[in-house]
């Protein structure tokens, strides 16, 4: 954390109640620990994902719930957002803020068996406890070495597949024959093969012709400043370039009945974003997700084709098996850099760097075009270990739980 970052951005008097409720956490912890450390470990799960009941966390804990698991142990949610945790939640079913003080957090930190974490990877504080760290998505093209720091004491790494070991290892910090990694494929992947239907039905109950998400990647991030690009974007997003830009893809869209979501990062700055829904265009941000209970993958599964950028989006869409169009027109402001050489190796889909280009990508998935379909096979192939739904039960299986 960038302290003077935070404090520019938060001012003193917040930054010091961070810091104190940080040290009182602290505290607790160590007064729970005069009492739990020798105790039994209980057949607890806690949950930690992206942005509460979404992501590895989200599909890992329905997976868990629906098969019963609840019935012997006992589900404790890591929460962000208290606010948005349901008033009535299932069996065995409870929840702490994560990043608040508390006994009842810190009680269960202590006498949990298991851990699965998401964003916020906590250091585990017994031996005997097993924590397992996935990510917030499979894969992506950013280089974000040094962004993510895990703990020693964790006990498995989820890796995408034995092809992107070295890579992803490298982002991670760890070395690549690190017993640690695993090979088991990622929960989130099983929405897209259970066959159920997706969220746009909480979007939108018109009818369209085609559907196109749009999920670019944050460029300036609402916590600490951060800065991952120097370009300066009219509208908060790439390739539109004013009002006028809007107008003309609205029309587009309209002419041709088709529907664009535009879903911003939840890590994006919001002030920075200028578009506006219009009568073919819709966009969505972290609050109006969390409002209308969207998550991102029960989203992909419904819409007829993506455009991103270097977005682990676009590679969690490969599991869709759709067209995907690539936003490069700010790449070379783009200061994290690219875990390849030649990214464009990588990206099966429309390269788009204007707005031509990328009303084109629109018009080919109208007629039904599709002509990246088998290289967007073959990478889906070398980046993934597993296509099915069983990611969530190979890591019940894995963490040796039992009915």
């Amino acid at each position: 954390m960038n302290v003077f970052h935070y404090l520019r951005k938060n001012g003193i008097k917040h930054t010091i109640e961070i810091i104190y409720m940080y040290k009182i956490d602290v505290i607790i912890q160590k007064i729970c620990g005069v009492f739990f450390h020798n105790k039994p470990l209980k057949d607890i799960i806690v949950i930690e994902s992206h942005n509460d009941f979404d992501s590895n966390g989200g599909a890992f804990y329905n997976y868990l719930i629906k098969n019963g698991y609840n019935k012997k142990y006992k589900i404790i949610w890591a929460i962000k957002h208290p606010e948005a945790v349901p008033h009535v939640l299932p069996e065995n079913v409870d929840w702490y803020a994560i990043h608040k003080p508390g006994i009842k957090k810190n009680y269960y930190k202590w006498i949990a068996k298991y851990f699965t974490s998401d964003n916020d990877c906590s250091e585990k504080l017994r031996d005997n406890q097993k924590s397992i760290y996935f990510g917030h998505g499979g894969f992506g093209l950013k280089n974000c070495k040094g962004y993510i720091k895990l703990p020693e004491k964790i006990d498995y790494v989820a890796m995408p597949s034995k092809y992107l070991k070295s890579i992803f290892s490298d982002q991670l910090m760890l070395a690549s024959n690190d017993p640690r990694l695993c090979y088991i494929g990622f929960p989130y992947v099983d929405n897209f093969y259970d066959g159920k239907e997706g969220d746009l039905h909480k979007i939108t109950t018109n009818t369209y012709r085609k559907v196109i998400l749009w999920m670019p990647t944050f460029r300036k991030s609402v916590d600490f400043s951060r800065m991952d690009s120097t370009s300066e974007l009219a509208l908060g997003v790439p390739i539109l370039k004013d009002r006028e830009s809007c107008n003309e893809l609205n029309t587009f869209l309209a002419a041709n009945n088709a529907l664009l979501i535009v879903k911003i990062h939840p890590m994006q700055d919001l002030t920075t974003v200028k578009i506006k829904d219009m009568s073919n265009i819709l966009v969505l941000d972290a609050n109006t997700v969390k409002q209308r209970g969207v998550d991102n993958y029960h989203l992909m599964k419904d819409v007829d084709a993506l455009i991103s950028d270097y977005s682990s989006a676009a590679y969690d869409f490969l599991h869709a098996d759709k067209p995907i169009a690539y936003t490069l027109d700010d790449a070379e402001d783009y200061k994290l850099g690219f875990l390849f050489e030649n990214p464009l190796d990588y990206m099966p889909g429309h390269i788009v760097y204007n707005q031509e280009e990328f009303i084109g990508f629109i018009k080919d998935v109208i007629d039904g075009k599709d002509p990246h379909r088998e290289e967007r096979r073959k990478i889906s192939n070398l980046f993934f270990e597993y296509h099915d739904g069983n990611g969530s039960k190979r890591l019940a299986e894995y963490l040796g739980l039992k009915k």
